[in-house]
């Protein structure tokens, strides 16, 4: 650059022909192109003013762009260590993640791989924003966009006229204690045949998700579930919401409901989304975990069992879910804003539980070893995978 700001004012005295002997010769010495060469001799030393009236003067020797805006704070370095928190909360998104690490740095800091950690990376990962861990995570995550499947429904008989449809637009805003209800098939590619389901429920102020696995959808099996469920959640039940499918629509069902007072309604016919939240929670926390795979064997029905209780223990009370708390239009755009919480956080917050049942819910969690539980869920996982394997090895060998 000493050559450039050499040459600079002998290059602005001269005239025509002599600019052009001299950016030959420094075009030759420097192998430079030609019309950059000639802005540099132009501009070097001297202040330029842009169409916006910014003056810069221009220094060949300084590097604007390496200085040119702030510092990054949160650099690549945090990535591993984000990394492991995420698949530690089981791969979920950044704004859920952003919320748990909040709610959880009681314990996430005692991890082995985080445990000796400096207080200023801690500092870091407790203010990251959800948007810079997109960004950090990025070059880490695995998407994997699974196709999903539909089943469609028979025509509607008596029974279903006697149960009111309630589309999502009517769907009340603090009814606290309504439930909906879905079944999710594990049928792998094949519906014939007996084959287990998973009966998740859903309350739809706080998220608490409650799941039960059946040997199949006979009304016995889902009757029992649904009892246990309304028994076992930490909250009275107010109402109850299905889709239309026969498990759900039948007289054994509809009496059972209708003895303990409990007000049914149903989806609109082929409208998966007149029933959201369950609808939400059967890709979360079912099929993330066991996939589509066929389970139809004694052995898979009794890990699915165990593992899937878990599985409602870990989500209901450490990983954070998004609800929508205003919803507002602006000439042609709707603008949202949501509020991210733990479900367990939620259902104390309510105001609706006893002192009774709010002092066990808070037992429960103090009680619950995060990492023992997703050690065990990850273990339940393998033991289900080594029983599908084992199943379909013995079949061809047979």
């Amino acid at each position: 650059m000493k050559v450039i700001l050499k040459n600079a004012p002998r290059y602005r005295r001269a005239r025509k022909k002599k600019k052009s002997r001299i950016l030959d010769e420094l075009s030759a010495i420097l192998h430079f192109n030609r019309k950059y060469l000639a802005l540099l001799l132009r501009s070097s030393g001297r202040s330029v003013y842009t169409h916006y009236g910014t003056r810069v003067i221009a220094d060949p020797r300084v590097s604007l762009a390496s200085q040119r805006g702030r510092k990054k704070v949160y650099t690549t370095d945090l990535a591993p260590h984000l990394g492991i928190i995420w698949k530690m909360a089981g791969c979920i998104s950044s704004v859920h993640l952003f919320a748990f690490i909040r709610a959880n740095h009681d314990f996430i800091f005692s991890h082995h791989d985080l445990n000796g950690l400096p207080k200023e990376v801690r500092g870091k990962l407790l203010k990251v924003s959800h948007a810079t861990i997109d960004r950090l995570l990025k070059p880490i995550r695995d998407k994997a966009e699974l196709q999903q499947r539909y089943k469609r429904n028979p025509h509607a008989s008596w029974l279903k006229k006697t149960i009111p449809v309630q589309p999502y637009w009517e769907k009340p805003d603090n009814a606290f204690g309504y439930l909906e209800i879905d079944l999710v098939h594990h049928c792998g590619e094949k519906l014939q045949g007996q084959f287990a389901y998973t009966l998740t429920a859903t309350e739809i102020t706080t998220g608490w998700t409650e799941l039960r696995i059946l040997p199949n959808k006979a009304h016995i099996w889902v009757e029992k579930a649904l009892e246990d469920i309304i028994n076992s959640v930490p909250f009275r039940v107010t109402a109850l919401h299905s889709d239309n499918g026969g498990e759900f629509i039948n007289s054994f069902l509809a009496k059972f409901i209708r003895d303990r007072g409990i007000p049914f309604t149903r989806s609109r016919v082929l409208h998966k989304n007149d029933a959201p939240y369950v609808e939400s929670k059967n890709w979360t926390l079912v099929r993330t975990y066991v996939g589509y795979r066929r389970y139809d064997t004694e052995r898979e029905l009794a890990i699915l069992k165990r593992l899937e209780r878990l599985i409602g223990l870990k989500h209901n009370l450490f990983i954070p879910t998004m609800k929508l708390v205003e919803k507002r239009r602006e000439g042609g755009r709707v603008y949202k804003r949501y509020k991210t919480e733990i479900p367990r956080n939620r259902l104390l917050e309510s105001g609706k539980l006893t002192k009774g049942q709010k002092r066990r819910l808070t037992g429960l969690r103090k009680s619950t070893d995060y990492f023992k539980l997703i050690r065990r869920i990850d273990d339940l996982m393998r033991k289900l995978d080594q029983a599908y394997q084992s199943k379909y090895s013995a079949r061809r060998t047979a």
